[in-house]
């Protein structure tokens, strides 16, 4: 095998190596997400964007944080209004 060959291959086992570096950190984050939500009682809304009296985008079980990003940024992108809801938790 060549030196380029070789080259090729390590560096492909090294960008496979990362990527499943990557998922394993994202699927920490999240189990780790989902198990604070779960006993924590943090509240939970739907977001309906609107521009001109026309639904563009529906985001689904947002944070707090990820309402208040979303409100700051909503002039900027020319979103005209938001209709946010409650989500209710099922207490079961």
């Amino acid at each position: 095998m060549s030196r380029a060959g070789t080259f090729a291959t390590v560096a492909k086992g090294a960008s496979y190596l990362a990527l499943a570096l990557n998922q394993m950190l994202r699927l920490a984050s999240s189990g780790a997400r989902y198990a604070i939500d779960s006993f924590a009682d943090r509240r939970r809304y739907n977001i309906e964007l609107l521009v001109q009296g026309a639904t563009i985008e529906t985001k689904e079980n947002q944070s707090g944080a990820q309402l208040s990003r979303i409100v700051r940024i909503m002039g900027e992108v020319g979103v005209d209004q938001a209709i946010i809801t409650d989500v209710k938790k099922d207490k079961s």
